[in-house]
């Protein structure tokens, strides 16, 4: 049931008050945060969260062992030990329900739907709260306080199982916003106190989260990183990394022709494209669609993706819309670009 494993494994994340998209790959959002939490039935154990955006996040819990989920685009993952899988919806659902600051700081940008108002009760009494569609089913509800950047708490309500309720406490002020460092969660069966000894919001750099959340031995999600960090590439203008993540020999089909280059003649090509672009954004219109050999040494990656930034000399904003299909191939281990056929949205 919902219920009994979402409090199995409790965390937190926070969320920045300006809301990036979340399928952006040039985000600097970087959240982090860490509780120890104690259990009515006299269990303890800590959590750690890191949260980038709302496809973008993951939870580690730490009691004898580690077990970890991560959130990454269309994926989810596990990770127990040594040992990695795909996860399944649940995961997703499971991970973005723990998002407890996010929903104080971004509510409407997790709900689906446009948020409603409503009246239910809570901790015995009636109160005010903003209503939303949970993505993954059943509703959430925000409950609002006499202060209104001080929200009382959350309720979850999911098909077939009791309602959730969170409790905030010890506002503290983290940068220039104020974040509950006390949550206390009630699934009808237990009672979860959380501690935070670290809240942390600030900005990074868009590959932060990579670098913090280590690939697993899962050939779809490194095919997956490769295209992310692609697209990183464009908003940090750095034309080495992108030949880095290429092989030496790339095919390319565009415009009605196609040939062979090289990575070194990518670098020179992105070296000249990023003096003359300056990107801000970059995101995926829809989740890329990643298709492996059985031997996973060859694949592909399909993507729609729209870009963002200014142009340098002139200063004037742009915005284009692409489609593609990358080849991708395994070279030592690492899966490289190696090929590519693109068009632009007219």
């Amino acid at each position: 049931m919902w219920k009994t494993s979402l409090v199995a494994l409790l965390l937190l994340s926070v969320f920045h008050p300006t809301i990036s998209r979340s399928s952006d790959a040039c985000s600097t959002q970087a959240i982090t945060a860490a509780a120890d939490v104690t259990v009515s039935d006299n269990s303890s154990f800590r959590i750690e969260t890191y949260f980038q955006s709302k496809d973008v996040l993951a939870i580690r819990h730490i009691r004898d062992s580690q077990q970890l989920i991560v959130v990454e685009g269309p994926y989810s993952w596990t990770q127990l030990g040594d040992t990695s899988a795909i996860g399944i919806d649940f995961h997703k659902l499971f991970a973005l329900g723990h998002q407890f600051h996010a929903f104080v700081l971004g509510f409407e940008e997790l709900v689906s739907g446009v948020p409603l108002h409503a009246v239910v009760q809570f901790d015995g009494e009636s109160r005010e709260a903003k209503v939303g569609d949970y993505p993954y089913g059943g509703q959430v509800y925000l409950i609002q306080g006499t202060d209104t950047k001080r929200p009382m708490g959350l309720l979850f309500e999911f098909a077939e199982d009791s309602v959730i309720s969170v409790k905030f406490g010890d506002w503290r002020d983290v940068g220039d916003v104020s974040l509950p460092f006390y949550l206390q969660i009630d699934d009808g069966q237990r009672v979860f106190d959380y501690h935070y000894s670290s809240i942390s919001v600030t900005r990074k750099s868009p590959l932060w989260f990579f670098d913090a959340i280590l690939a697993p031995r899962l050939d779809s999600v490194q095919v997956h990183r490769l295209h992310r960090k692609l697209l990183a590439a464009h908003c940090l203008g750095d034309a080495d990394m992108i030949a880095d993540l290429s092989a030496p020999e790339i095919m390319v089909a565009s415009r009605g022709k196609l040939e062979q280059t090289t990575k070194d003649a990518v670098r020179e090509r992105f070296t000249r494209l990023f003096q003359a672009l300056d990107y801000t954004d970059y995101h995926d219109l829809v989740a890329p669609a990643i298709e492996l050999s059985e031997d996973a040494t060859m694949g592909w990656i399909g993507a729609n993706v729209e870009a963002q930034g200014t142009e340098i000399k002139s200063g004037t904003s742009f915005s284009s819309e692409w489609a593609w299909i990358m080849m991708v191939r395994k070279i030592d281990g690492v899966w490289l670009h190696a090929g590519n056929a693109s068009n632009q949205a007219n």
